[in-house]
């Protein structure tokens, strides 16, 4: 999976890959938010898709968002729907797009 680092120009594409994630809350957690600044985003925010913008932005800006970190993320989660985003992640943004990887076995062996 793509390592290079995200900046907020990549806002849009990082929560079209995370629309499905129901539990944003521990997703920050996982991307090592602090829990402060998770529950000032949920007492600040009217809807679920703005409590997922505003945490995804607070992570791109701290310097360390790159979709490999977004995917070990969401393999923490170890759910069907967070484990489909992780594969969809690693097809759309491959380390080396010429390069095919079978996600399942990338996601099993991958630490």
């Amino acid at each position: 999976v793509d390592d290079t680092p995200l900046t907020e120009s990549d806002l849009v594409p990082v929560l079209e890959s995370i629309v499905e994630v129901t539990d944003w809350i521990r997703l920050g957690i996982q991307l090592r938010l602090p829990h402060f600044e998770l529950m000032s985003i949920e007492h600040d925010s009217h809807s679920r898709i703005d409590c997922h913008r505003k945490m995804i932005l607070k992570w791109l800006r701290i310097g360390l968002a790159s979709w490999s970190s977004l995917v070990e993320a969401l393999k923490h989660f170890l759910s069907i729907n967070e484990m489909h985003i992780a594969e969809q992640i690693i097809k759309d943004h491959p380390n080396n797009p010429n390069h095919t990887v079978n996600t399942m076995t990338t996601l099993r062996t991958a630490t």
